[in-house]
């Protein structure tokens, strides 16, 4: 044994002249529950005003809008970049919202139900966005098949006369998984470490509320 793992025995092996009460660890899950609740809010921030910036950022950014309208969705487009917002304007008031709750909780039961809502609505939040950008995708393959000439001559029978239905559609889905994967991916990265912290938080405070001890 080296002298890393004797020293982590010893760690293990330590016996702590403090122990905390029940109300003590009802502090320490609430203030860890704040911490990410915060958190959640901050990157919700973040991620609202990079929104707003990334756009005169990227130098095609709006050319991509010319060809919206090229395939007649010009409307659609715009309808699903203010549907965006508006989403993400939402949510950031709701995790500020379940941010200042969480402060005021008094209770366990109150604490657990609060932290619940919370997850949730981190859950909503990124299901939601997954269901814009996919029916969005969809709608944009479906018109570029039906008004891009480059995309319509895929459709198009080959020299053997058959067409390329499978090719393109193993295509849409590879693009579909690909853009779903990489913005679980961004939510995971951003949000996922904070809601499995709440996750903790909710199963500690369980643990502590099946004693049916009373706080003191």
């Amino acid at each position: 044994m080296n002298k890393l793992d004797l020293l982590k025995q010893q760690w293990k092996n330590q016996k702590f002249d403090h122990n905390f009460s029940k109300e003590e660890l009802f502090k320490l899950s609430q203030k860890k529950s704040i911490s990410s609740i915060k958190w959640i809010f901050i990157f919700s921030c973040i991620e609202f005003f990079a929104y707003l910036i990334i756009p005169f950022l990227i130098p095609d950014y709006f050319e991509a809008f010319e060809y919206y309208k090229s395939i007649h969705l010009y409307g659609v487009a715009i309808a699903t970049n203010v549907l965006g917002y508006i989403i993400l304007s939402y949510f950031m008031i709701q995790f500020y919202l379940n941010f200042r709750k969480i402060k005021t909780s008094e209770s366990i039961a109150l604490l657990i139900n609060r932290i619940i809502r919370s997850r949730r609505s981190v859950n909503r939040y990124i299901i939601y966005n997954l269901t814009v950008l996919v029916g969005f995708l969809l709608v944009v393959l479906f018109n570029a098949f039906k008004y891009d000439e480059n995309y319509i001559s895929l459709l198009e029978p080959n020299d053997s006369g058959e067409t390329s239905i499978i090719k393109i559609s193993l295509l849409i889905f590879t693009i579909i998984a690909l853009a779903i994967l990489v913005l679980i991916g961004f939510y995971y990265l951003i949000y996922g470490r904070y809601f499995f912290k709440l996750k903790t938080n909710i199963k500690e405070l369980q643990e502590m509320e099946e004693e049916e001890l009373p706080l003191s």
